[in-house]
């Protein structure tokens, strides 16, 4: 279905933006909390490296594999993030696609078919592990699992109905260079980063949508 499929869309658009969610000052160290189940070292230190890139633009390469490996689709454009929960994501191939979030909605716009659908963020990204990023609390983070292999985290949800199985990201010198998602159905997305700056000249108006006349709007943000 519709929500469904743009709830996973959007997942993986949020990997890049969710880095940015309400970062910690530089060399502020997460506060612990009195929850009995401890946050790992490693989401500690994922936390960290999270808080570090306030803001960031980047070029993109992804690739879409199916449950089997095999690949399904590719696509490349460019992303602008800004904190807290601003992101503009446009597709450029192999199909133009336009997605714009305000920190409290987020519109997803496909000029062929002249058609905006509207979500809310909170709703959205509340149903991937993404959403935990973008709260410090270690009460949230303790709903999740993150490991790290060399340079790269590995997130797990403990629910085990969650929309998304598992999401990876790697670091280079401080930058997001790969993400990684895959979904409950074994489907993955791989994004490659290049170009990335963490010191960009966004302009804030890059973060609000206005939907061109005579489009379909498809307003999602009241549905439950």
């Amino acid at each position: 279905m519709l929500k469904g499929k743009l709830v996973f869309i959007i997942g993986a658009l949020l990997a890049s933006q969710v880095v940015v969610a309400n970062p910690l000052p530089e060399g502020v160290k997460p506060a612990h909390s009195t929850n009995p189940v401890a946050v790992s070292q490693a989401a500690q230190e994922l936390r960290q490296t999270l808080a570090l890139i306030p803001q960031f633009s980047s070029v993109f390469e992804q690739q879409v594999f199916d449950a089997k490996g095999g690949l399904i689709q590719k696509a490349s454009g460019n992303v602008e993030v800004s904190q807290p929960n601003q992101f503009r994501w446009q597709t450029n191939e192999p199909d133009e696609s336009l997605i714009v979030s305000d920190g409290e909605s987020v519109w997803v716009y496909n000029p062929f078919v002249e058609q905006v659908s509207i979500l809310s963020l909170d709703q959205t990204v509340k149903q991937s592990p993404l959403w935990l990023i973008a709260n410090q609390t270690d009460a949230a983070w303790s709903q999740f699992k993150v490991t790290k292999d060399g340079n790269t985290y590995s997130i797990k949800p403990n629910d085990p109905q969650a929309l998304t199985r598992q999401i990876e990201m790697s670091f280079s010198s401080g930058k997001l260079t790969t993400l990684r998602l895959v979904d409950s159905q074994g489907q993955s997305s791989v994004f490659e980063l290049t170009q990335f700056n963490s010191a960009p000249n966004l302009a804030p108006n890059n973060f609000t949508f206005i939907p061109p006349t005579d489009v379909d709007i498809d307003d999602q943000r009241s549905v439950q």
